[in-house]
């Protein structure tokens, strides 16, 4: 298992077992494959949809910087439609090239699936 991974895993050992939280998905350029020198890991961790908070963050973890998002799923498609008004796509090719980390209600497939189209 690469180093990164193990870092990830470690990370969200914290999130896996919360009742508020439904999913995560890794994406960037260490799932790409194309990471730099001073690459970070990007998580999506995705929160019940009932969840009215939300947070954002980074935390060094074995070296490896990991930047996160937790969001419900309204968030996110709320991304999508944003960045489809503005002519971008950051939010969706995160989605569509990002790696399913768990996902227990199947909300990250169907947001893969929306990315796409």
């Amino acid at each position: 298992m690469d180093k990164w991974t193990l870092a990830l895993e470690t990370f969200l050992k914290d999130w896996k077992d919360r009742e508020d939280v439904v999913g995560a998905l890794v994406c960037g350029s260490y799932v790409t494959g194309y990471p730099l020198k001073r690459s970070d890991s990007d998580i999506h961790i995705i929160l019940a949809d009932h969840v009215e908070w939300r947070e954002r963050g980074n935390r060094v973890v074995n070296v490896f910087l990991i930047e996160y998002f937790a969001n419900p799923p309204a968030q996110i498609r709320k991304y999508y439609q944003d960045d489809f008004n503005k002519q971008r796509t950051m939010s969706m090719v995160q989605f569509k090239t990002g790696r399913i980390v768990f996902d227990y209600t199947r909300i990250i497939k169907n947001l893969k699936f929306e990315a796409e189209e």
